[in-house]
C-alpha cells in the first residue's frame, strides 16, 4: 500500500466516531470519568413496585472513574452503628458488613449511556470475575446511576436501584 492510501485510511479510522469508548480515551469524550460522592440510594422492588431506602436519607461513600479505565466504589449508611469493643465480636463485623451496600473495583468501559464495571473484587464475591451493568445520565455535576434488574441483598425478588452522586473532581 503506498503511503498516501495509509494515512488516507488512518484519516478515515480517526475521523470515524467510537461505537464503545475505551475508557483510557480523552476524559472530555467520557463525561463519567470523575469521582462522585452519593446522595442518594433507592431500591426499587420490581415485583411490588416498592421503593425504599435501605440504607438511610443519607448514605455515604463515593464512586470514582479514572481516565485510564478503572474504577472504585465504596457505598455505606449514613449512620453505621459502630462497634462496641475492639477486637470486633462477629456481630459487630455483621453490623458493619451490613451498613456496605456497595464496595468492589476492576475495570470499566463506557457505551453511550451505559457503563459496564468488570469486577475484579467485591464485597460480594459471587460479583468477582463479573461484569455489571449500569446505565447513566449526567446533568451539570450530578450523576444517577441505575442498575439492571438484579438480586439485592437485602429484598427478595428482582430489583433496581437508583443513585444519585454529586461531582467532587
Amino acid at each position: 500500500m503506498t503511503k498516501m492510501k495509509c494515512l488516507g485510511a488512518l484519516a478515515l479510522v480517526l475521523a470515524l466516531p467510537p461505537i464503545c469508548w475505551p475508557a483510557y480515551a480523552d476524559d472530555r469524550k467520557i463525561p463519567i470519568v470523575g469521582t462522585w460522592q452519593v446522595t442518594s440510594f433507592a431500591l426499587l422492588e420490581l415485583d411490588t413496585n416498592k421503593t425504599s431506602h435501605p440504607f438511610g436519607e443519607n448514605p455515604s461513600g463515593y464512586i470514582q472513574y479514572s481516565p485510564g479505565g478503572h474504577m472504585v466504589v465504596f457505598l455505606q449508611s449514613g449512620n453505621p452503628k459502630r462497634p462496641g469493643n475492639f477486637p470486633y465480636a462477629d456481630s459487630d463485623r455483621v453490623d458493619a458488613h451490613r451498613s456496605i451496600f456497595g464496595a468492589y473495583a476492576g475495570k470499566y468501559t463506557v457505551e453511550s449511556d451505559k457503563v459496564v464495571h468488570h469486577i475484579v473484587a467485591s464485597w460480594r464475591p459471587e460479583w468477582n470475575g463479573t461484569d455489571q451493568t449500569r446505565y447513566f445520565t449526567i446533568e451539570g455535576n450530578k450523576l444517577m446511576i441505575k442498575t439492571a434488574p438484579q438480586k439485592a441483598t437485602v429484598a427478595a425478588g428482582e430489583t433496581v436501584a437508583t443513585l444519585t452522586f454529586d461531582r467532587v473532581e
